[in-house]
């Protein structure tokens, strides 16, 4: 959802809607916030929701839309991504990291990163995003990946299938790691550090893989 200004240019009520909803959600867990407590911290009546979300499922649907947006959008720029596949296996792959990890690294994905984590235990349909939209639509799109490296002769011929596995898991690792293990208790710098922690397993993936030059 991008800020939406009123006639003063101040955040919008439907915003401050959203922004409380994130906080307490990723706080509690959807089941545990009543609509009251969300128009408490905002400052409205309860009544006053019910102008700008049906209810509070529609809440959380709008947050999950945000969320499927930005993750859509965190992909290297396609013209640089096909450049980089004919030269460099090693600039696409951390590239592709890097904005990986700078989707997660704002405070309002962060927690919507925590609510999904927490709420895929219980409700169906974010189970089966976080299934089909983080895990087997990222996998399928690594494999083609590591195809192409593999038909461009710039890493060996491994199963493409494998690869994806080897290079996507460490990321979904890191994720469990912080989203689930360590969100109460890690430092704010957690994220640089996995940041490192990435790149190293892919500078170590790339060592196994990529074909020795001749001198």
């Amino acid at each position: 959802m991008n800020k939406t200004l009123d006639e003063d240019g101040k955040i919008s009520t439907k915003e401050k809607i959203f922004q409380v909803s994130v906080d307490l959600f990723s706080e509690k867990g959807f089941n545990a916030v009543s609509i009251r407590e969300i128009a408490r911290e905002v400052g409205i009546r309860e009544s006053s929701i019910y102008n700008h979300y049906k209810n509070k499922e529609a809440i959380l649907d709008t947050i999950i839309e945000y969320f499927m947006e930005v993750m859509g959008s965190s992909g290297p720029p396609e013209d640089v991504g096909t450049e980089m596949l004919t030269q460099s296996p090693e600039a696409f792959l951390k590239l592709g990291a890097s904005m990986y990890m700078d989707q997660i690294n704002t405070p309002t994905m962060n927690k919507i990163w925590r609510i999904i984590s927490i709420e895929m235990y219980q409700n169906e349909r974010i189970r089966h995003i976080f299934l089909e939209s983080m895990l087997e639509e990222p996998l399928k799109f690594w494999e083609s990946i590591f195809t192409q490296l593999i038909h461009n002769k710039l890493i060996k011929p491994f199963d493409p299938k494998i690869l994806a596995r080897e290079y996507f898991f460490f990321g979904v690792h890191l994720f469990f790691e912080y989203f689930v293990l360590r969100y109460h208790d890690t430092e704010e710098s957690f994220i640089d550090a996995a940041k490192d922690r990435l790149m190293e397993h892919i500078d170590f993936l790339l060592a196994v893989i990529t074909p020795e030059v001749e001198k």
